[in-house]
């Protein structure tokens, strides 16, 4: 028997909040005393130009999910600025994933029809590895230091692009690779 999941009710945290307040009032007054415009206002997320980027990797995460791990790197000692001509690239955070063989990938093959989608990602992780000087030759060693955190602080080189996903633009790092600053 599987429990039935509830949505937990959240309530804003504003001092002036009262979950009792405001149920009864005319919405125009409410929202007559918010000033925005999202037609002024919008402006699309800033986005890193394509390059590389030296960062330090800040947390490691598992995703089971979508059975890959999760790497955040925050950017720092690259000087200069984003699309938008302002937001520093210096502290930016970018993210990079290390997808794992997960059941039935044996029996699909890649695009390219070369081999199935499980020796394809046993040889990128092995790569990745390799460049990074790190052990990840068994799903136990992953675990390991990713529960240890053995893994943040290196310090890396970050092949950034950008990409397009349902409409919107985002950030990608397509490569990393252990730092030759440090």
């Amino acid at each position: 028997m599987t429990k039935a999941k509830t949505k937990t009710n959240t309530t804003p945290t504003d001092d002036n909040y009262n979950d009792n307040d405001n149920y009864d009032a005319d919405p125009s007054d409410v929202l007559g005393s918010l000033d925005f415009n999202v037609d002024d206002e919008y402006k699309p997320d800033p986005l890193i130009p394509k390059g590389t980027y030296h960062g330090v990797v800040t947390n490691v995460s598992f995703n089971p999910t979508q059975y890959c791990i999760i790497w955040d790197i925050c950017l720092h000692d690259n000087g200069g600025t984003m699309n938008d001509g302002e937001s520093p690239i210096d502290g930016a955070h970018v993210w990079f994933r290390n997808w794992l063989p997960k059941p039935g990938d044996e029996n699909v093959l890649t695009k390219s029809g070369k081999t199935n989608k499980r020796q394809s990602k046993i040889n990128m992780l092995r790569d990745f590895a390799d460049e990074l000087g790190l052990d990840m030759s068994t799903p136990q060693q992953i675990s390991q230091s990713i529960s240890e955190a053995a893994w943040i602080g290196i310090e890396v080189d970050a092949d950034t692009d950008i990409d397009e996903y349902q409409g919107k633009f985002r950030n990608t790092v397509n490569r990393m690779r252990k730092s030759k600053m440090y």
